[in-house]
């Protein structure tokens, strides 16, 4: 069966885009970032167009959103980030565990921030994980593995622990993850406000520092 889609030329790589916007939670955007990656030096338009003709077959696309249904969906991470989701999932009273995207989607939780040069920008968080409370409820966790290689890592750094001063009371915990030079995972605890308080006053270059320091702790 061919299906034929008017437009113009002009308008066929927005029209693409607006197919791969279409799915559910952000998945069809994450599936073009995946064919973009695994196809270096592709023309972006040619594999936009591709993704979106694929998603219009009514098959791929239910099988996709039916998958989403079971809370199953492919996330590429790196060692560190598999060793932060084996530990949480190790934790007591662990249900799930929820890859933030990357990307400012709808799917998102975006956290405001300004970085040093002022201008506003969003955090997203990498994981979100939901555990059971010993009362029986639900509660969610932010847990962030931060590089500090990153240009604006003390600046999103400051923007969590900002959430954390104002939201912290909704979450079972808010936790930012580094590797140190030893190789080694140590935590800060956001919800402590000595903690908070220490990130705040930081204006060191690398944020290492930080979690090298007494206010830290291993990560289990």
């Amino acid at each position: 069966m061919v299906v034929e889609i008017a437009t113009h030329a002009r308008d066929v790589a927005r029209d693409a885009q607006r197919i791969i916007d279409s799915v559910r939670e952000g998945v069809g955007k994450a599936w073009f970032a995946h064919r973009l990656a695994v196809e270096p030096g592709a023309d972006r338009d040619a594999v936009r167009v591709r993704c979106a003709a694929l998603l219009r077959v009514e098959k791929v696309r239910t099988t996709i959103e039916a998958t989403d249904a079971d809370g199953m969906f492919p996330a590429d991470l790196n060692d560190w980030e598999r060793t932060v989701v084996a530990s949480e999932l190790a934790r007591d009273g662990f249900v799930a565990w929820y890859r933030n995207p990357g990307s400012a989607t709808p799917a998102s939780l975006r956290i405001a921030y300004q970085n040093d040069e002022g201008d506003w920008a969003s955090l997203q968080p990498d994981f979100i994980v939901v555990s059971r409370r010993t009362d029986g409820t639900l509660g969610a966790s932010i847990v962030d593995p931060h590089g500090d290689y990153l240009a604006d890592a003390r600046a999103k750094l400051h923007a969590l622990a900002a959430f954390a001063e104002r939201f912290g009371d909704r979450f079972v915990r808010i936790e930012s993850v580094a590797k140190v030079e030893d190789g080694s995972l140590r935590v800060l605890d956001l919800g402590d406000p000595a903690v908070r308080a220490e990130v705040r006053a930081f204006e060191g270059g690398k944020v290492t520092a930080l979690y090298q320091s007494e206010h830290s702790r291993p990560y289990l």
